[in-house]
C-alpha cells in the first residue's frame, strides 16, 4: 500500500458544500499502519486483532480523535501531512473544512453517536470542531431546548449553546474538551477553548496575520524547521520541573492554552480570556462526604457512557481503585488493566490491584513491560510526546495503553487528579504540617525536580543554567489564591502542574494508541468539593486527601484503605545496570552523536552512571533517565539547540 502523501492524495474525495464560502474535503477509508502500535503476537494470522468483543479488523485497530486549524496562511498544502500525522491508524473519519481565510480539520475517534457525529458541525454560518467529551450534553439539551436526534453525539450541543449564550457558553459544560468555533459572519473570527483543567491540550502558533492550532505540536500546519531550534537552557527547566509548565512550550514560537481559557483571533490579533465553570461558581456551602460521593458516583456513571467497550486502569492505589469500583456498577465496565515490569521489584502493587478487581467482580488483565522491549518502546513513546516528560512511569503508561488498544478498548477510566486537588502527595502534606513554612516551601520546590539542583549545576554547562528558577517559582506561588502556603500549593498543583506534567502526558500516551482516557476527579463538579473543605478536612499529620478515603469507606477492601501510599514508580535505578536492555540502550545512545552534548558535561553524566551501577539510588536513576528521555525526544522530533 502507498502510504506517502502522494499516495494519500489519490484517495481524497472533494465535496462542494452549498455555501460558496467554504469547502469540505472528506477523507475516506484509506488505511495506514499505526506508527505506535503493532499487531498482537497472539493474534491469529487472519487480518484480525484480539478485541474485547471477539476480534476486530487489524486495519481498524487504531484511531485518533484530533483537531487542527490554519488561518491567514498560505500553507494549505500542509494539510495532507497533518492528516497523515494525526491519523496513526485507519480512522473512523477525517474531514477538512476550507473557509474564506482558513481551514478546520478533524480526525475522529468514535466513542458516542457512532453514526451521527461527523465534524465540523455547522449552524447559521458558524462551524465547530471539538475533541473530548461533554458529559452533561443531554441535560444541557433539555435545559436550553436544543432539538436533537436520540443518536446525536455530545458535540451537537456546542453551536446551539454558543448561539443562545454567546462565547461564555463554555461555563455550562462538564467534560474534558478542546473546541474550535469559526464565525463566518464575523470574517472567520476564531474561538478556541479548553476545559477547566486542560485535559485536552490545544497548541497554537501566532504569527503576523496568521494563527495555527492543533492537538499535537507536530501537527501544527505551519510548524517550520526554524521552530525546532530551542534554547539549551530548556534542559535546566525540564530538569527542575520534569516537564514544561504553563502556556510557553519548549518551542519558543509555540504556546498551549492554559486551563479554563479561551482564545479569540480576528485575523490579526489574539486575545486570551478566562472563565469559571458553573460548577465552581456555585460550590456547596460546606464539605459533605455524602455530597462528594454523589458527585463522584455521577461522574463515574457519566464516564462509562459510551457506544464502545470501556475499561479502567487499576494501579492498586486508592484513587484508581475507587474509580474502578464506582464504574463497575455499570455492567459495561467489567475489565481493569494493571501494568508492571518484568522481574521481581519491591515496588510491585499488583497484589492490591487484584484484590480490588476480585471484589468488584471484574476481569483483571496483567500487562507486563518486558525488559527487551524498553529501547523500542522508549523511541515510540518519545515520538508520541509533544514535549519531553521525565516521569519514569511514562514508559509503563505507554505500554499499558498499547495493551488496552490491542484488547479492543477505546475508553479507559483513570484516577489522575485526586492527589493534586485533594492533597495526596507527600510534599503537600509536609508543607501543610510543617512548623516552618518557608523552609518547607524550599523543600517542596526541590521535590519537584527530576534532577537535583546540585547535580544540574555540575551536569549542565554554565551558559545553559538558570539558577533563579527556585526564587521565581516561590514568588509565583506566593501570588496564587489561598490564605496559606498549603492552599497556594494546592492551587499550583491542580491548575499549574497537573495539566502540563500529568494530563497532557496521559492524553498523548493514550491517544497514541487511540484510547480515550477519562478522568473523573478532574470534573468541576467533583474537584469543587476540595475548595470548601477546611484544611484539616483534607490533610493533617495522620491522614491525607480525607474526602477520597471518606468516599471509599465501605466500597473498597480494608487492605486498600489501610495500605501506605506509594507513588507509581519505574524501578529505573535498578535497571540502569549491566544485564538490562535499557542499560545497553543508554550506553549505545551515549556512544552516538548526542544532540545535548553541546551543553551537557559528558564526564559528569558518565560518573553518575558508574555510581548508579555500583550503588543504585532513586535520585541518580531518575536523573540519568531524565537525560536519556530528553536526548531521545530531541532526536525523534529533530530538535536543534542554541
Amino acid at each position: 500500500m502507498d502510504c506517502s502523501v502522494a499516495g494519500f492524495l489519490g484517495s481524497v474525495r472533494q465535496t462542494q458544500r452549498h455555501s460558496t464560502a467554504s469547502q469540505n474535503w472528506q477523507y475516506g477509508s484509506e488505511e495506514f499502519p499505526c506508527q505506535y502500535c503493532e499487531p498482537s503476537p497472539n493474534a491469529p494470522d487472519n487480518g484480525l486483532v484480539a478485541g474485547a468483543n471477539g476480534f476486530l479488523p487489524r486495519s481498524r485497530k487504531c484511531r485518533m480523535c484530533r483537531m487542527f486549524g490554519l488561518f491567514g496562511s498560505n500553507k494549505r498544502e500542509k494539510v495532507i501531512e497533518v492528516i497523515e500525522y494525526l491519523n496513526a491508524g485507519g480512522p473512523d473519519e477525517q474531514n477538512v473544512r476550507f473557509l474564506r481565510t482558513g481551514l478546520l480539520g478533524h480526525t475522529r475517534l468514535s466513542i458516542n453517536g457512532l453514526l451521527n457525529g461527523s465534524q465540523p458541525y455547522t449552524l447559521d454560518g458558524r462551524h465547530c470542531i471539538f475533541v473530548g467529551e461533554i458529559y452533561n450534553h443531554r441535560a444541557l439539551s433539555s435545559t436550553y431546548g436544543i432539538a436533537r436526534d436520540v443518536d446525536d453525539a455530545d458535540g451537537c450541543v456546542i453551536l446551539p449553546l454558543f448561539d443562545r449564550l454567546g462565547p461564555r457558553f463554555i461555563e455550562k459544560l462538564e467534560g474534558m474538551f478542546a473546541i474550535a468555533i469559526v464565525d463566518t459572519r464575523q470574517n472567520d473570527k476564531l474561538y478556541l477553548y479548553t476545559d477547566s483543567v486542560a485535559v485536552k491540550p490545544v497548541y497554537y502558533k501566532h504569527s503576523t496575520g496568521g494563527l495555527s492550532f492543533a492537538s499535537e505540536i507536530e501537527a501544527l500546519p505551519d510548524l517550520a524547521e526554524s521552530d525546532r531550534t530551542i534554547h539549551a537552557s530548556s534542559f535546566d527547566t525540564y530538569g527542575a520541573f520534569r516537564s514544561f509548565l504553563g502556556a510557553q512550550t519548549i518551542f519558543p514560537n509555540v504556546k498551549v492554552l492554559e486551563p479554563a481559557t479561551y482564545l479569540t483571533f480576528d485575523g490579526e490579533r489574539i486575545s486570551i480570556g478566562h472563565y469559571l465553570p458553573s460548577a465552581e461558581q456555585s460550590p456547596p456551602d460546606c464539605y459533605s462526604a455524602e455530597g462528594f460521593r454523589d458527585d463522584l458516583s455521577r461522574a463515574a456513571e457519566w464516564m462509562t457512557s459510551a457506544d464502545v467497550p470501556v475499561c479502567s486502569t487499576l494501579s492498586g492505589g486508592i484513587d484508581s481503585s475507587l474509580v474502578t469500583a464506582l464504574a463497575s456498577r455499570d455492567p459495561k465496565m467489567s475489565n481493569a488493566f494493571n501494568v508492571w515490569y518484568e522481574g521481581d521489584w519491591q515496588e510491585d502493587e499488583t497484589a492490591y490491584a487484584k484484590i480490588v478487581a476480585a471484589q468488584a467482580h471484574i476481569q483483571y488483565h496483567q500487562v507486563t513491560v518486558e525488559n527487551e522491549r524498553f529501547p523500542y518502546l522508549i523511541e515510540r513513546m518519545c515520538r508520541a510526546l509533544s514535549q519531553p516528560n521525565a516521569a519514569a512511569h511514562c514508559l509503563s503508561t505507554f505500554r499499558l495503553y498499547e495493551a488496552i488498544c490491542t484488547a479492543g478498548f477505546r475508553v479507559a477510566l483513570v484516577g489522575e487528579g485526586a492527589d493534586d486537588f485533594f492533597g495526596g502527595y507527600d510534599r503537600i502534606v509536609q508543607v501543610a504540617t510543617a512548623p516552618e513554612q518557608e523552609e518547607a516551601l524550599s523543600a517542596y520546590v526541590g521535590d519537584l525536580a527530576a534532577i537535583p539542583s546540585r547535580l544540574r549545576a555540575r551536569l549542565i554547562e554554565p551558559g545553559a543554567l538558570d539558577m533563579q528558577y527556585a526564587m521565581r517559582l516561590k514568588d509565583f506561588i506566593r501570588g496564587l489564591p489561598g490564605g496559606n502556603w498549603f492552599r497556594k500549593i494546592l492551587h499550583f498543583e491542580a491548575k499549574h502542574r497537573l495539566p502540563y506534567y500529568i494530563l497532557h502526558r496521559v492524553d498523548a500516551l493514550s491517544m497514541a494508541h487511540s484510547v480515550e482516557a477519562r478522568v473523573p476527579f478532574c470534573l468541576p463538579s467533583v474537584y469543587r468539593h476540595a475548595s470548601v473543605c477546611e484544611d484539616e478536612q483534607l490533610v493533617d499529620r495522620q491522614a491525607r486527601k480525607r474526602p477520597i478515603y471518606d468516599c471509599a469507606r465501605g466500597i473498597l477492601p480494608e487492605a486498600i484503605m489501610t495500605r501506605h501510599k506509594q507513588p507509581f514508580l519505574l524501578p529505573i535505578a535498578g535497571m540502569l545496570r549491566p544485564g538490562f536492555a535499557i542499560f545497553d540502550y543508554l550506553m549505545d545512545t551515549l556512544g552516538s552523536s548526542c544532540r545535548t552534548f553541546d551543553f551537557i558535561n559528558k564526564d559528569v553524566l558518565l560518573g553518575c552512571i558508574e555510581e548508579n551501577v555500583n550503588r543504585p539510588t532513586t535520585a541518580l536513576g531518575n536523573s540519568i533517565w531524565a537525560w536519556l528521555i530528553f536526548e531521545v525526544w530531541a532526536n525523534e522530533h529533530d530538535v536543534a539547540f542554541r
